[in-house]
């Protein structure tokens, strides 16, 4: 046996147990930090499914409010379709037409002056 050797032994003999139970000590203490931030993290986790739960319940709660007071019945599976079988549009006026209606309506609001004026004054 070298001196190095005798040395080396030495030295894990005086120091080696108490270096291994400060080891043993600080995994200990690493292992139940980790099992504590984990049963934390689950907690957390617990909790926002439970607060995500009561609000999709809430936000059931109001749209059914608003669809009764709209009177939307969200239990139709097929909405109708409006119906234009029936329309008929309006024929379509060249701009001399609405020239004319446009001077008629006119004529006809001075007569319909003229005549309060007649009744005003008679």
């Amino acid at each position: 046996m070298g001196f190095a050797e005798k040395l080396r032994t030495f030295w894990d003999d005086l120091f080696y147990s108490a270096l291994v139970d400060r080891l043993e000590n600080d995994l200990l203490l690493l292992r139940t930090d980790i099992q504590q931030l984990r049963q934390d993290k689950d907690a957390v986790i617990a909790d926002l499914r439970a607060e995500k739960s009561v609000l999709n319940a809430k936000i059931q709660l109001y749209e059914m409010n608003v669809h009764a007071r709209v009177g939307i019945d969200p239990t139709r599976t097929r909405p109708e379709k409006p119906n234009f079988a029936n329309f008929t549009s309006p024929p379509v006026m060249t701009s001399w037409q609405k020239t004319v209606m446009e001077h008629e309506a006119q004529m006809a609001k001075e007569l319909e002056e003229e005549e309060e004026r007649a009744k005003v004054k008679g």
